[in-house]
C-alpha cells in the first residue's frame, strides 16, 4: 500500500537520513560488522534418483564489502548455526551481525519466506551472546536496510546463474561453486578506480583479506623481513595502506546522499490520502 498526501506543507519535513555506523568503521578487521541473508534454493543431486533443495548463505563485511558464503541444507535454526559457526572458524567472530527479522530472512522467493519461520530468533540470540556477538534484526517492513546483503545476493545469484546454469550438482559441487563465486565476487573493485598511474591500483575486498595492499604484492619471503618484529610491521604497513585507500576512495562515495535529497513533508493523522491497492481493479480507488 502507497500513501500519497495531499496538499502537504513544507513544516515537519525529512530527508534521507546518514548512513549508520556500521557502515563507516575503518581499520576494524574484515567482517567486525557482518549482514547475512539467505538466497535462492538449487537442486542438488542426491542419488541417481532423487534430488533436493539446498540454499546459499552470505555473509558480508558492511566496511570492506567482503563476501563469504555458505551453504544451508534447510532452513531449520540448526543448519543456520552450523552455517554461522563454519563462517566464524574461517572468518573470526564480528561483533555485530545484522539480518533481515523474521519472515523477511530469505532475500530470495516469496514463498519460501512463510518457511523460514523454523529460525527460532531466541537461539540464534542466545548463540550469539554465548559468543560475544550482538544480533541485530532490521524494522520489520523495511529490506532496505539490510541493502548491503539483499544488493551483494544479487550479485551472487547472477555470477552463479552463469556459471550452474540449468545443471544439477551435488552437493559438494554447489558448495565449490558457491566459495569460487565468494572468491570471484571478492575481486572487484571497491570506491571509485583511480585515474592518475600514481595512485596505484584499484582496491577490492580481496587485498584486506589476503593481507596485502594489492595483487602485485608477491607471496613472500621478503627481504629485511625474516625477524617477527619485522614481519609484523610489514603486515600492519599493508593494512594501513588499505584503509588509508579505502579512506580516500571509498568513504567519500558513501556520505552524499544519492536520493531524498530535498525535504518533503512526512503523512501525518488527519491528512486527506489516496491509497493505491495493488490488488485493487483498474480505476478502482
Amino acid at each position: 500500500m502507497r500513501i500519497l498526501p495531499r496538499n502537504g506543507t513544507q513544516d515537519g519535513d525529512s530527508i534521507i537520513a546518514n548512513l549508520p555506523a556500521l557502515r563507516l568503521a575503518p581499520y576494524t578487521p574484515p567482517f567486525y560488522m557482518t549482514a547475512c541473508d539467505y538466497f535462492e534454493p538449487y537442486n542438488v543431486k542426491i542419488s541417481r534418483n532423487k534430488t533436493a533443495k539446498h540454499y546459499g548463505v552470505l555473509f558480508t563485511c558492511l566496511n570492506t564489502r567482503a563476501v563469504h558464503l555458505e551453504m544451508a541444507v534447510d532452513l531449520s535454526t540448526m543448519e543456520f548455526l552450523q552455517g554461522l559457526r563454519r563462517f566464524l572458524a574461517i572468518r573470526g567472530r564480528p561483533a555485530v551481525i545484522l539480518s533481515d527479522n523474521g519472515s523477511q530472512f530469505v532475500g530470495a522467493k516469496k514463498e519460501l519466506r512463510p518457511m523460514v519461520s523454523d529460525i527460532n530468533e531466541d537461539e540464534v540470540k542466545e548463540f550469539c551472546g554465548e559468543k560475544g556477538m550482538q544480533w541485530k534484526l532490521i524494522t520489520p517492513g523495511a529490506p532496505h536496510q539490510n541493502g548491503c546483503a539483499e544488493a551483494l545476493v544479487k550479485t551472487c545469484k547472477r555470477a552463479l546463474k552463469k556459471a550452474v546454469g540449468s545443471q544439477v550438482l551435488t552437493p559438494l559441487e554447489l558448495y565449490t561453486v558457491l566459495l569460487e563465486v565468494a572468491n570471484l565476487v571478492n575481486q572487484r573493485p571497491i570506491g571509485r578506480i583511480p585515474n592518475d598511474p600514481d595512485d596505484g591500483s584499484y582496491i577490492c575486498p580481496k587485498d584486506i583479506l589476503l593481507g596485502r595492499a594489492s595483487s602485485e604484492i608477491p607471496q613472500g619471503p621478503f627481504k629485511g623481513t625474516n625477524y617477527p618484529r619485522h614481519l609484523v610491521e610489514f603486515v600492519q604497513k599493508i593494512i594501513d595502506s588499505f584503509w588509508k585507500r579505502w579512506s580516500r576512495d571509498v568513504f567519500p562515495s558513501l556520505v552524499p546522499r544519492k536520493k531524498w535529497q530535498v525535504e518533503k513533508r512526512n503523512v501525518r493523522p488527519d491528512d486527506i490520502v489516496v491509497v493505491s491497492d495493488p490488488s485493487a481493479l483498474r480505476g478502482k480507488w
